[in-house]
C-alpha cells in the first residue's frame, strides 16, 4: 500500500433542504422550510465533493460524482454554494486526519445551512470521534458507502448521523463508472482493500479485506474509455498485487487478457500505467508478462519504505533489502530505461543512526528515478504506536531533509540517461514558455515545440535536461 495522509471531528443542526416553493439567498444558501421528497431534493440540490489522499480515493469520489449525477442532483465546484457538501477523507497519516477536521469546520461555517456529508477511510476508522463533531451532519465509512445517496435522502439519516458500518469477510467490490471528462488519463480501480497489516498502517482496518473487479468488467471500463479517447489508462488499488485473490485469479492473468482483448488491435493508440506494486507480489508469471508488453509503461512505483533489514522486520514488510534489489535487477534486465518510483519512510520507531545510514547507501545503490519521502506518523491501533523508540520530530525533519538531498540527485541522474533517446510522450497541456508539456512511459515530463493538442501521442527525441522538465523535438521513426 502507498502511504499518504489523513485527520479527526463532531455534531449537528439538522440540514436544511430546498423544497419546490423555496427560495436560496443571495449567497446561495437556502431559507428555512419544510422537508422535501426524494425527487424534489435531486431537482434542487447541488452537490461539491472534495478529496483527500490517494489516488484511489480520488476515483471513488469521480465515481460518487457520476452516481449523484445519474440520479438527478447538480455537481458543482467545493467553492461554490452548495445544499450538500461531501469530503471524502484519508487516514494515513495524522495531518490528512487534521486536514479534514480543518475543513470539515469550515465548509460548516461557511455554509451552516448546509448538509456536510463525511465519507471515506478516515470516516471508516474514527466513526466515534468523527461523531462528536457537530459540524457534521451525516458519516459514512467505506463500507456499504454504494448507498450513500439513500442514506442522504432517508430521514433517518438526519437524525442518526453515524452510518458506519464494519467490514465483513464477504464484502463486495464498490463498482464506481465515473465519466473522465477533460483529463488525458484515466485512473480505474481494480482492486480495494488489504491484509497485510504492515505495523504503521491503518488501511487495513479502513478499506477492509481484498476484494476485485472481476476481469470482464475491467476490459469493459477500458474498452469504455478508449471510446472516449483516453491514451493512457492506470489500474490502480490498495493492494494491486493482490488482485483476483478472492476471484481465483492474479493480477498477471488479467494483464494477458487485457494485452490479448485490448491491445493487440490498438498498437501504438494507448499505453497502460500500474499503480503501486509492493515487492512480494512479483510473481514469474508477473515478471515474464512486464517484460514481454508493448502496452505497459516501463515505468513501476514499487514501495521500498526502508532501506535497512531490522528495520523492514519491524515494520512488518516481509521482505529483506536483498529481496527488493534482487527483483529490480531483475526487472532492469529485461525492461528498457526502466523507471522505478518508490516509498520511503523516516523515524520509524527506534530507528537508529546505523539503520537511517543503510537506508541512505540503499537507494544510493539501487538508483530511484523519483523517491516520495514522509515523516512516520503514529496512527492510534497500530503495532508501531505501542513500539518504544519514538523519535523527536525534529531528528525525523533532519533525516527527511538528508534523503531529499540524495533523490534529488538520483532523479537527475536518471535524467541524464535520456539526451539523444526517442521517448513517447502523452501530451497534456501548454505551459508559460509556449512548449507543450506531458510524460513519458517513464514518467519523465518532457516539453515540446509546436502547434499540437492535449492527449496527442508523440514520438520525442530527447534534446536537453536543463531542468527537471526535459525538451525534445517530435521526430518520426527512423528520423535520428
Amino acid at each position: 500500500m502507498v502511504i499518504d495522509d489523513r485527520e479527526e471531528l463532531s455534531k449537528e443542526p439538522a440540514p436544511t433542504i430546498v423544497t419546490s416553493d423555496e427560495q436560496r439567498t443571495s449567497n446561495g444558501s437556502l431559507q428555512p422550510g419544510r422537508r422535501a421528497t426524494s425527487d424534489q431534493r435531486r431537482a434542487t440540490s447541488r452537490v461539491a465533493f472534495h478529496t483527500l489522499g490517494c489516488k484511489v480515493n480520488q476515483f471513488d469520489t469521480s465515481g460518487l460524482i457520476a452516481k449523484f449525477r445519474e440520479q438527478g442532483y447538480e455537481i458543482v465546484d467545493f467553492k461554490e454554494p452548495a445544499e450538500i457538501y461531501i469530503i471524502n477523507t484519508c487516514t494515513v497519516t495524522k495531518t490528512a486526519e487534521q486536514k479534514a477536521r480543518q475543513l470539515i469546520r469550515k465548509v460548516k461555517r461557511d455554509h451552516p445551512e448546509s448538509m456536510v456529508v463525511v465519507t471515506g477511510c478516515y470516516a471508516q476508522t474514527k466513526a466515534e470521534a468523527l461523531t462528536r463533531m457537530s459540524e457534521i451532519d451525516l458519516l459514512v465509512g467505506v463500507a456499504g458507502r454504494n448507498n450513500l445517496v439513500k442514506l442522504i435522502e432517508q430521514e433517518s439519516s438526519l437524525r442518526e448521523k453515524n452510518k458506519v458500518i464494519p467490514w465483513e469477510s464477504g464484502s463486495q467490490f464498490e463498482v464506481f463508472t465515473p465519466e473522465y471528462t477533460g483529463k488525458t488519463r484515466a485512473f480505474l480501480k481494480i482492486e480495494d482493500g488489504c491484509e497485510s497489516y504492515c505495523s504503521y498502517c491503518k488501511i487495513p482496518f479502513a478499506r477492509g479485506p481484498v476484494r476485485s473487479l472481476p476481469s470482464e468488467l475491467v476490459k469493459a471500463e477500458i474498452r469504455r474509455m478508449l471510446a472516449l479517447g483516453y491514451k493512457e489508462i492506470v489500474l490502480v488499488g490498495i493492494h494491486l498485487g493482490e488482485y483476483g485473490k478472492d476471484l481465483d485469479t492474479d493480477l498477471a492473468s488479467l494483464l494477458m487478457e487485457i494485452e490479448r482483448e485490448c491491445g493487440d488491435d490498438k498498437k501504438g493508440e494507448w499505453r497502460l500505467r500500474l499503480g503501486s506494486i509492493e515487492p512480494r507480489d512479483f510473481s514469474p508469471l508477473l515478471m515474464e508478462v512486464l517484460h514481454s508488453s508493448q502496452l505497459i509503461c516501463n515505468h513501476l512505483h514499487i514501495p521500498l519504505q526502508s532501506g535497512s533489514g531490522t528495520v523492514l522486520s519491524r515494520m512488518n514488510r516481509r521482505y529483506s533489502p536483498d529481496d527488493y534489489a534482487g527483483l529490480v535487477s531483475m526487472l532492469r534486465k529485461g525492461i528498457p530505461r526502466f523507471a522505478l518510483t518508490t516509498d520511503v519512510m523516516v523515524g520509524f520507531p527506534g530507528e537508529t543512526k546505523e539503520e537511517f545510514t543503510e537506508t541512505l547507501n540503499f537507494i544510493k545503490a539501487i538508483g530511484f528515478s523519483r523517491i516520495h519521502i514522509f515523516p512516520y506518523s503514529m496512527r492510534e491501533g497500530t503495532k508501531a504506536a505501542r513500539m518504544n523508540g519514538h523519535l523527536f520530530r525534529k531528528t525525523k525533519e533532519e533525516r527527511v531533509r538528508q534523503l531529499e538531498v540524495v533523490a534529488e540527485e538520483l532523479a537527475k541522474e536518471y535524467r541524464l540517461k535520456f539526451p539523444g533517446e526517442i521517448v513517447e510522450v502523452l501530451l497534456e497541456e501548454k505551459n508559460s514558455q509556449g512548449y507543450w508539456e506531458g510524460f513519458s512511459r517513464e514518467y519523465l515530463r518532457i516539453q515540446v515545440k509546436g502547434d499540437w493538442q492535449a492527449n496527442t501521442l508523440l514520438q520525442v527525441l530527447v534534446t536537453t535536461q536543463e531542468t527537471e522538465v526535459l525538451t525534445g523535438k517530435v521526430v518520426k521513426t527512423g528520423d535520428v
